[in-house]
């Protein structure tokens, strides 16, 4: 048993100026940041209330924060751990694909519907996909370090659910005063939702094939 709570504090945490096993703050964040996943889904798809789907937007703007803060914290702390660089990742991804679905699901695309599920699918495709490969590495004893694409891919996908979730949340809070809101219900509204999506598939595809592109030329390299 003691053998056992050792290797968890070894997974979670860095060794400290004692030379003592801690979990880091950053792993912290991690993990607070993988339980306000499903708070979001909840308050955001199956509560039915405005109060509650303002909330979602703000449990989802602060796990977003939390990716931000604990990087900087890992950085700066030196305290890079193996459960941060494989769940600081797989929760980015997470939040990310769960914000996606949960807005496609709830809310009506009209004609762009297909076309907005087109882009969800290969982003969910380019996650799940560099998981399995993060896996691997893993596996094989080495990992995938997180590039600048794939961090400016994390930037556009936040972006873009950050700012459409704070659209419904504006858009529904003039619906409840019976405030006439022909910018959400046009077409124009639609396409540029569509836009910011697509623009989050290109990055992800392009930062998924670039991370594709430099395993296979590392293991070309060691064979």
């Amino acid at each position: 048993m003691v053998e056992i709570k050792k290797n968890i504090r070894s997974l979670l945490g860095a060794k400290s100026k004692h030379s003592d096993v801690t979990v880091t703050p950053a792993n912290w964040l991690t993990m607070l940041r993988l339980a306000l996943v499903p708070a979001f889904i909840y308050c955001f798809l199956f509560s039915g209330k405005l109060s509650l789907e303002i909330t979602s937007t703000f449990i989802f703007i602060i796990a977003a924060i939390t990716d931000l803060i604990d990087g900087i914290l890992a950085r700066r702390r030196g305290e890079i751990t193996p459960f941060g660089n494989f769940m600081d990742p797989l929760a980015d991804k997470l939040l990310v694909l769960s914000g996606f679905w949960v807005i496609w699901i709830r809310e009506d695309f009209n004609g762009f519907i297909v076309l907005a599920l087109v882009w969800i699918i290969l982003i969910s495709i380019r996650e799940i996909g560099l998981t399995i490969m993060r896996v691997l590495a893993i596996s094989g004893g080495s990992s995938l370090v997180t590039s600048g694409w794939g961090k400016l891919k994390t930037t556009v996908q936040l972006t873009t659910l950050i700012f459409t979730l704070l659209a419904l949340n504006v858009r529904d809070i003039l619906l409840l005063y019976h405030i006439d809101t022909p910018i959400f219900k046009g077409v124009g509204f639609l396409i540029l939702v569509n836009i910011l999506f697509f623009l989050s598939a290109m990055s992800s595809l392009i930062s998924g094939g670039l991370y594709l592109k430099g395993a296979l030329t590392k293991k070309g390299n060691t064979d």
